[in-house]
Parts: C-alpha cells; sequence; structure tokens
C-alpha cells in the first residue's frame, strides 16, 4: 500500500494527512483480515515509487505466493499517479515490471492494482433515466488447442480505476474515498470481478452533497481464472471497528 500525504500540494482532493492515513487504515484492516502480508510505504517521490516497484519485482519470496496486490492512494493525471515531488508516474509503466516476462516468479498468478487518485479535473455529472436498460449476455468464443501451454505476457492483471479517464475522484471529510470505502466493504466472498461490479454500482449511486458531482469507477483485467479471497472465521473489521 503507497499513499502520500500531500500537504502542501494539489487541491483536488484533501491537504489533510488524516484523509491519506484514513484510506490506508481502511486497506491495511481488510487485506490483514483476509490473511494478506500488508506493508505500507508513505510519502514517496516519483523515483521512490518507481524504485519499490522494482524493489518488488525482484523479491524472492513471489514463488511461494498466491497473488501479488498493490494499492496506491495519491493524487493524479490521466493515465499517471504523483510522488510528493509532484511529477507523475505512468500506472502503465509500474504494472509493466510485473509481466510474465520481467517477473517469472508472478508468471500466472494475479497481479492486482487498486488506485485511489484522480485521473483529470473534469467532473461527472448525473444523467437521469426513465427506464433501466439491459445488457446482452456476450458470446461464447471458441478455445484453441495448443500443443505447448503458454500465456501472454501482460496476462493475469487487474487494474481497478477509482474513476474514469479524465475525471475526478471524490472522497467523505469523515469516511474516506467513495471508492475505497465501497472496495473494503465487499472485498468478500465473491470473485473480484463480481465484487468490482458492485463497487462500480455503489460507487455509480453515490451523489456529493450539490447532487451535481458523480464518479464511475473503471475496472481493467487480463485475468484468465477468478480470484476469490476466503472468508476468514473472525467477523470482517466493518464489525470490529465502528465507523469503518
Amino acid at each position: 500500500i503507497l499513499h502520500g500525504d500531500f500537504i502542501k500540494c494539489f487541491s483536488l482532493a484533501s491537504n489533510s494527512p488524516f484523509i491519506f492515513h484514513l484510506f490506508t487504515a481502511q486497506l491495511e484492516r481488510v487485506f490483514m483480515w483476509l490473511g494478506l502480508d500488508v506493508k505500507t510505504y508513505t510519502n514517496l517521490t516519483s523515483g521512490d515509487i518507481i524504485n519499490l516497484m522494482e524493489f518488488w519485482q525482484h523479491v524472492q519470496d513471489h514463488k511461494d505466493r498466491n497473488c501479488f496486490i498493490c494499492c496506491i492512494l495519491s493524487h493524479g493525471s490521466s493515465g499517471a499517479i504523483y510522488g510528493t515531488d509532484h511529477k507523475p508516474v505512468s500506472i502503465r509503466m509500474l504494472m509493466s515490471h510485473f509481466t510474465a516476462k520481467q517477473c517469472p516468479q508472478l508468471a500466472a498468478k494475479p497481479k492486482v492494482f487498486f488506485i485511489q487518485a484522480c485521473q483529470g479535473d473534469n467532473v461527472q455529472r448525473p444523467v437521469f433515466l426513465d427506464t433501466d436498460g439491459s445488457t446482452p449476455d456476450s458470446s461464447p468464443m471458441q478455445e484453441r488447442d495448443s500443443y505447448f501451454e503458454s500465456i501472454p505476457e501482460e496476462a493475469d492483471f487487474l487494474l481497478g480505476m477509482a474513476t474514469v479517464d479524465g475525471c475526478a475522484a471524490f472522497r467523505h471529510i469523515e469516511e474516506g474515498a467513495w471508492y475505497i470505502q465501497s472496495l473494503c466493504s465487499k472485498l468478500q466472498g465473491e470473485d473480484i470481478l463480481s465484487i468490482l461490479t458492485q463497487v462500480n454500482e455503489d460507487v455509480a449511486r453515490r451523489v456529493s452533497p450539490s447532487g451535481t458531482k458523480k464518479q464511475m469507477p473503471q475496472p481493467a483485467y487480463t485475468l484468465r481464472k477468478k480470484i476469490i479471497f476466503p472468508i476468514p472465521m473472525e467477523p470482517p473489521p466493518s464489525e470490529q471497528h465502528q465507523g469503518f
């Protein structure tokens, strides 16, 4: 988990360090409850973020792990997040450290990135619907057998963005970011794509106090299998920590 305080930069999100620590605490509690080993890094420059990705790219423990999850809470612009030095870092470049070619120990294992950051200054406005639309089922595709099993270099990635390209991501001054709050409350029991569809619906229903601002998260993936986090025996953090 990477997050920055940004005390003196970017007015699009809160200038209070408390807000970013709130986001981080939510993620830490949920992922530790799910049995994952959690490492948190704060206030990294753009160079520090790149160096950290290179470090985790070469960690030998990956061979004993089932997946890799990276959460970044920051400010951003189209296709990028910012370090505390105000310099952008390409999200695609960060993910490229963990392709099957660049990080063989994570080949065929899920690499999940959750990004809580604005992707621009545009504000999504509400659109009022008269009727509900339906989405047709996608057509099945035939599989092609191969004598040698192989996977594409960029297989098994999931990128969960708090907002669509070009638009702002919102947060509540006390409850935290809409996206992170929804993700943490639903991250259990079902496959991750079903969860992110629920997160899309939850966040899309939210509206600013003025009634004029909306937010639409956007997942993208090259996963080949379902990811399901088993439900632990103990109660989830939402029940252990009031106000989570």
